[in-house]
């Protein structure tokens, strides 16, 4: 312990809450389109480009709130810690399931990002949310991220 305090970690969680929450509300402005809009997403390869770039934009940002989020861990008690990690991996892997299948595939891929708060966790934490999260995705049906964070976590 380094001597961070629980409100640097704090804040760094909620920043992360907040940017899933700004990431959901953007691709949902990105869903909605007007009936010309949408034909043209059709005949375009890559559909609609503006969900491309909202998950461009919240990859990075993502990132950088899990690394702020696991710097500041760092520097807690280990049951302050567990206790913030658990949080976040509660945000990351067990949102509600939107029912826009794009929404859903680009929420997913983002799951893995929470591998870098795996060690913040006590091994019961770990197997507690490792079936959780096989409940909720089968193994067999999970992208190879969200496949390696399982493992990680069932470990």
């Amino acid at each position: 312990m380094d001597g961070t305090s629980p409100s640097a970690a704090l804040q760094a969680l909620e920043a992360l809450r907040g940017c899933y929450q700004e990431f959901m509300d953007k691709l949902q402005v990105c869903r909605t389109a007007g009936l010309g809009e949408a034909i043209g997403f059709f005949f375009q390869s890559q559909g609609n480009p503006r969900v491309g770039q909202a998950v461009d934009e919240f990859n990075g940002v993502v990132t950088g709130r899990v690394t702020a989020l696991a710097e500041a861990l760092a520097g807690l008690t280990e049951a302050e810690a567990a206790e913030l990690a658990a949080q976040a991996m509660e945000l990351m892997l067990f949102y509600p399931l939107p029912k826009d299948n794009t929404i859903l595939f680009s929420l997913a891929a983002f799951e893995g990002r929470a591998q870098a708060l795996v060690p913040f966790l006590s091994p019961e934490a770990r197997q507690e949310l490792a079936g959780r999260y096989a409940k909720r995705t089968p193994p067999r049906r999970m992208l190879p991220n969200q496949k390696k964070l399982w493992k990680e976590l069932s470990r």
